[in-house]
Order: C-alpha cells, then structure tokens, then sequence
C-alpha cells in the first residue's frame, strides 16, 4: 500500500494521461433502448483467422443487430512478440468475406470509425494505465520487480515442497515490499510488472451466471494475476474488462477456453466497482476423427481456416447458414418453412448453443452451398463464378470471359425452375462441372475419349454420328430435335428406343441410346453429362459438328 500522498503510482503508471473521472466523461454511456445489445469481437493479429473465430463473430454481430444494438472490431494486439504483418488487413477481410458487418472499429481503409476508439488495444494504453494507476493507490494492485530466475526458483521450491503453483500470498516475492524498495527498483531500472492483490488466503466461491451454460461457480481466484506487463501494455484480462466497460459491452461471447479465467476478471470488476456484463462461452468447435471428436485444428484440417473457404470458392451465405445452423440448431425448421428468405429474419437464442462442442462436418456445408448455388441465377452464377476464377484461376476465368453469352447458355443448362442440378458446391468445382464446354479445356480431356472408346459402339455408330455432325441445327425445339435424332438413328440400323431392341435384337446395330452414349462421350470426353438436346444446343452447330469430327480423325 502506497502512502495517501505518494507519486510512486505515478511513476509505475507513466503513460497515464487523463483521470478515471476523465474517461468515464469522454466513454459516455450509449444511448441505446433497454434491450439492444453490444458485442464485439477481439481478435489477436496473429495469423490466418480461425473458423471457430468466425463463428463467435457472427453469433456476436447477428445478437447485436437482431437487438438494434451494436457490434464493434477490437483489435486485442497487446502481444507484440507474436503479432504477424498483414493479419489485421486479413481480420478485416474475413470478417468482410462472411458479411459480418461491422458497425464500430477499424475499417479496410485503415480509418477507425466510432466514438469508443481506439479500437487497437496497443493505442489504448494511458487508458489502462489509468485505471492500474487507480487500484495501486486503493492498495488492490502493487509492482513486482522480480526476476525471470526468481520466478522460477519460486516454482522449483513450491515443486518441492508440494505447493500449488503460482504468484500468491507467501510465494508473491513483491507483494509486501516496501514502498522504499519499489523505489529504489524504480529507480534503478528494473523492469516490472503491475499485478492485482488477490485475497491471501482465498476460500470463498464466485457465480456467473452464463447465457449459454447456466450458472457456474468457481473458487475465488487467489493469484496475484499480472496485469500491466514489463513493456506496459496490458495482459488480456485487465484489457478486456476495462475496454468492455468503457466501450459499453453489454455481451461477452467468448470461446469456452475463456472459462477457466472467470474469477479473475469477476475479481477486476468488483476491484474497480463496476458491473459485470452478460457473459455467454462458446463451445470450441469440434470434428469427428475416427470414433471421437477433437478440437477443429488450422495444422491438421484445412477447413479450420477461414482462407480455405474462399480459395475453395464457397458461397459465403452458405457457410453463414452452417455456422448459424451450429449456433442454433432451430434454424434447420426455420428454414423449412422460410425456403427462400434471407438467414438474417432468424432470430438466433443463445441458449440454445451445444455445451459439449459443436460439431462441423464439412458435407454439411457442401450441401447448404448446393442450394444456394442452385436458387442463383444464371447472371449471378456467372457473375460470382467470374469472380473467383479471376482471383483464383485465371486461365479458367479467361474460358469464362472469353465469350460470356456462351458462357451463360452453358450455365443456364438444367436451371429449369423446379429441376436445378445440384452438382456444383464451390466455384472450384465449376471447371469440372463445364470445363468440357470451352475447346482448349476440352483438348486437354480429349485423351479420356481415347481410354474410353471400348465402352461405347464407337465404330458401329460412325455413320449416324457424321450424319448428325453434317446436319445437326441448334434452333431446333427439344421434340423436334428428338423426331430428327430418331429419324437419324433408325436410318443408319439403331432401333429407336430400348424396348424396341429388346423386343428383336438381331434386327439392329444396337439402340438410340447407344447412339447418345457416342454422341456424349464425343463431344465432353464424359460418360455422364446433361440431357445431350441441352448440351448440343448449348454447344452450337459448328462447335458440334468440329468435334464430332474431329474425333473419327484421331
């Protein structure tokens, strides 16, 4: 405790530039009615974003905006040592990339907008000091000078003699020092930390009542917790529950690896006298590995990276839905009776959340991006595929582009309201889905024709193939064109249908579909494709009749 007049919290405390009083002045409280909501999200820059992170920021956007509240980006970079160039750009991005909307923060200008910044924790640090300042004078924090090598002869001996490891009560080296001696240390230079005075010895419990999981209870916490470090910024704990106070958070959504840090930050609240907010911990999102579940991993599943998504191609609203899905799993009925409404009518209720972990299955998100490829329309299906091709294919985006009126006649293949094929999942999937469709690709697949010839009557349907390459027209109507390939078929020995050649199979070369079978395989090197009438038209009588004969040349 530091004598009434002492300048000693001052000193340990430089940075300060404006009073608490100050602060609450210029952090007024929001204007907002009773029940909007404000969350935030607080990723640390550094690294690629984490799916899991993802997802708290989204049930932490849609809980504000469904509340006509507030959601806010604070940029918790307070670890220097571990930060990564270009990760907040990244943050930023991501968040834009799932159209999380961000009301308050840092914007991909670099601006900062809105009246609680600054929105990076390392801009904030005379705020914090402010308030370090404030519990060193009330005797609820004290420095401590003490050394790398203290510390750990400190866990040697508690080792040794069985103590629970930690900084606290007779084991906290600085706790007790005079103030005569943390000025000589001062003084002197030696580095130091700011910690929080915890109760020596601590036997109470502390309750949180938490949104997700109900109440919990937890020991007191008992350690001499840091909370300013050695270069003067901010541990996590200290920062989130000052920032969260003076930024009006009503709601912390967390992960659940938060869980085991309650009582020291209900401890720094009841410290600085102020109300807890709402707290809600995430279930970490899981997978399944064989017969058991493990935490979803950025080194062993691609898919825990939010980057995965968009070089995948994935329609951002289907991955929203998923994860929406996971955070509320009433959504699935919802959407059975709102087919085609917007994910953003449903009301998401916490308290529905998994507490044992929620568990992601990618299938799941390839289906979801089926459907919502499949109500796109053809200009939005050209128009997005476009996109991503140009950021992550270029040679593809260059097919794409290269005509886009034939490109959309391709694209508008089964798109017949009521019948939409269901095969593309991501953009990525495109190319294999249509690549066939545009020459250059179609050269390169010409081999498959090649290794594929003995499944179908190559040579026994050559003469009817050459009819329809010579007098194949596109402005023919779907029945038209089936009465002319009939027609083409019987004239060159095929029956007309399958039932017929069963009925007398001597009497003919095979059937119309044997015919289709060469015709296709011809002119996409598949085996399987759309109805032949779609493709052909698509395709057009010249690019028809160059393939079909080019084909009997090799």
């Amino acid at each position: 405790m530091y004598a009434t007049d002492s300048t000693t919290p001052a000193r340990l405390t430089s940075a300060a530039r404006e009073s608490p009083a100050q602060l609450f002045e210029r952090y007024a409280p929001r204007a907002l009615r009773a029940e909007a909501r404000v969350t935030r999200v607080g990723p640390s820059p550094t690294g690629a974003m984490h799916i899991g992170g993802v997802y708290a920021a989204l049930v932490s956007e849609r809980i504000a905006h469904q509340s006509n509240g507030v959601f806010f980006l604070r940029i918790e970079d307070t670890d220097k040592k571990r930060e990564v160039a270009g990760a907040v750009e990244l943050i930023i991005a991501s968040l834009a990339a799932f159209d999380i909307r961000v009301d308050e923060g840092e914007f991909a200008s670099g601006e900062q907008r809105g009246a609680y910044g600054p929105y990076r924790q390392s801009q904030r640090m005379h705020i914090y000091h402010a308030f370090a300042r404030q519990l060193l004078e009330e005797g609820k924090a004290y420095a401590c000078f003490a050394t790398p090598e203290e510390l750990e002869a400190v866990r040697a001996e508690q080792t040794r003699v069985g103590a629970a490891p930690g900084y606290y009560g007779q084991w906290a080296l600085w706790r007790d020092r005079s103030e005569a001696d943390v000025c000589r240390a001062i003084d002197a230079g030696v580095p130091h930390v700011i910690r929080i005075r915890a109760p020596s010895p601590a036997s109470g419990r502390v309750e949180l009542h938490d949104v997700i999981r109900g109440t919990l209870s937890f020991p007191e916490n008992d350690l001499d917790t840091v909370l300013l470090k050695a270069d003067g910024l901010p541990t996590y704990h200290f920062a989130h529950v000052v920032d969260d106070h003076l930024m009006g958070t009503t709601d912390v959504i967390r992960g659940e690896e938060w869980l085991s840090s309650v009582p020291i930050h209900l401890q720094l609240f009841d410290y600085l006298g102020w109300n807890v907010p709402r707290f809600a911990h995430i279930s970490t999102i899981m997978r399944m590995d064989g017969d058991s579940r493990r935490k979803l991993s950025k080194r062993k599943d691609p898919e825990a990276s939010v980057n995965f998504y968009a070089e995948q191609g994935y329609p951002h609203e289907a991955v929203i839905e998923y994860l929406l899905n996971l955070a509320d799993p009433q959504l699935e009925a919802w959407r059975a009776t709102h087919p085609l409404d917007p994910v953003e009518l449903f009301t998401i209720d916490m308290s529905h959340m998994s507490r044992s972990g929620a568990l992601f299955d990618l299938k799941k998100v390839d289906n979801l991006s089926k459907e919502q490829i499949a109500r796109l329309s053809v200009d939005e299906l050209f128009e997005r595929g476009l996109t991503w091709a140009a950021a992550h294919d270029p040679a593809f985006a260059a097919h794409l582009n290269a005509d886009p009126d034939y490109t959309r006649r391709v694209l508008g293949i089964d798109r017949t309201p009521g019948k939409v094929r269901k095969d593309v999942a991501k953009w990525s999937d495109l190319q294999g889905e249509i690549g066939y469709f545009f020459d250059e690709i179609f050269q390169d697949l010409a081999g498959a024709i090649s290794a594929k010839r003995d499944s179908v009557p190559l040579e026994t349907a050559r003469s009817a193939v050459e009819q329809v390459a010579a007098e194949f027209d596109d402005r023919l109507t779907r029945d038209a064109w089936l009465a002319w390939m009939r027609g083409v078929v019987t004239q060159h020995g095929f029956a007309e249908s399958q039932k017929a050649y069963k009925q007398n199979p001597a009497a003919f070369k095979g059937h119309f579909g044997d015919v289709a079978a060469v015709l296709r395989l011809l002119l996409t090197a598949r085996e399987r494709s759309p109805d032949l009438y779609d493709v052909m038209r698509a395709m057009g009588r010249e690019r028809v009749a160059r393939r079909l004969s080019l084909q009997f040349q090799t």
